[in-house]
């Protein structure tokens, strides 16, 4: 039987620290990766990883980094979120001096900076977007302008992006890349009025997301916004952050409290509660989302088992019954929910990539094994 346990500690020391975290397991484009790679050189496949990883091996370990990276994306990902981002934006540049800024953080190949950007014209406001990302294959392809042809949110890419990204709009974007777990994850560009870093924080541990978000939160102006994907907005916060009105919505409070919605905001989305009615009117993960932020663990769990009894494929909705279990103590039940996430199929994945969902449950359930 081979023994894979020479290539786990060469790819942890050679990719762990650029990435910022350690997965219990790497993604299988990556070994199959190595293997083709590896054998070409004739070379075993741990002394190529550690080969990739020294000086004048620039090019090899891009590939390594691309290949260990899920580059899960699409235009106008979330779109609900781009129609708040929009409001957003259009209620904070009358009280900014110059163009906003907004940074995309683990932007993998440029659909979601590019978005925003979008996002930002529509609303007939001057913004300046950085996209970030730890892959330089991916940040290649972005400052290219010349997207995959990956699919939107329930449509094709935007029309005049098929081709290429119009001039216009990529004037307005800078890709960079940068970790964020560097020194300073941002190259210094902030302070931002917005920060996108959606559908990258599972792919840690939860222990580390108060930290990260912290830096975060150190890149934003008072009262600016973070942005994660509604699945992400369960993930426990550092004290400089609030949870908003809406599902994965962050906010570093400008003076002691959180900033209202401007007034057009309100009107346009109706009161901004957080009790069972209103979250009885949203989708059920999200409701549930909005449930567990608000410490309401039982609301959640009802909003679940109603989810996951019509659903019973629900990627997220399994995921996120494991953090309402585990947040009531049920930590046996827990495991068997986290577990659970890993037998459905990626077509129960609705607003999340089912790899990073797959890794980030089986963490959980491993670090749950003793249920005591």
């Amino acid at each position: 039987m081979k023994d894979d346990r020479p290539l786990e500690r060469a790819l942890a020391r050679v990719l762990s620290p650029r990435l910022g975290h350690a997965p219990s397991r790497w993604p299988e484009t990556l070994y199959l990766h190595v293997r083709e790679r590896a054998q070409r050189a004739g070379l075993g496949e741990a002394e190529y990883v550690e080969r990739a990883g020294q000086a004048g091996e620039a090019a090899s370990l891009a590939m390594l980094l691309d290949a260990a990276t899920i580059g899960h994306t699409a235009a106008y990902r979330h779109p609900e979120q781009f129609e708040r981002l929009g409001r957003v934006l259009a209620d904070l540049a009358p009280r900014r001096p110059g163009p906003l800024r907004l940074w995309c953080a683990g932007c993998s190949t440029g659909e979601e900076a590019y978005s925003a950007a979008a996002c930002a014209e529509a609303a007939g406001v001057d913004a300046a977007v950085l996209g970030t990302d730890v892959n330089p294959v991916a940040i290649a392809v972005a400052r290219s302008g010349l997207l995959p042809q990956r699919r939107s949110v329930g449509a094709p890419l935007p029309a005049p992006w098929v081709e290429r990204v119009p001039e216009a709009l990529r004037r307005r974007v800078r890709f960079e890349v940068a970790s964020l777990t560097d020194a300073q994850p941002a190259l210094g560009a902030g302070p931002f009025d917005v920060i996108l870093c959606r559908n990258v924080l599972l792919y840690f541990e939860r222990d580390q997301v108060p930290r990260l978000l912290g830096r975060l939160a150190a890149e934003l102006v008072p009262g600016g916004h973070i942005v994660l994907s509604p699945a992400e907005g369960i993930l426990p916060l550092p004290p400089e952050l609030r949870r908003g009105p809406a599902p994965g919505w962050l906010q570093r409070p400008e003076g002691d409290a959180v900033e209202p919605a401007s007034p057009r905001a309100q009107a346009e989305e109706g009161p901004a509660s957080t009790g069972a009615g209103a979250a009885a009117r949203e989708p059920g993960a999200e409701a549930a989302a909005r449930l567990l932020g608000a410490g309401r663990a039982d609301e959640a769990e009802q909003v679940l088992a109603a989810l996951l009894n019509a659903d019973p494929e629900h990627l997220e909705g399994w995921f996120l019954l494991g953090e309402a279990l585990l947040a009531r103590g049920e930590r046996a039940q827990a495991r068997a929910a986290f577990q659970r996430v890993l037998r459905c199929s990626a077509a129960g994945a609705r607003h999340v990539d089912a790899g990073a969902l797959r890794r980030a449950a089986a963490r959980r359930a491993e670090a749950l094994r003793d249920p005591r």
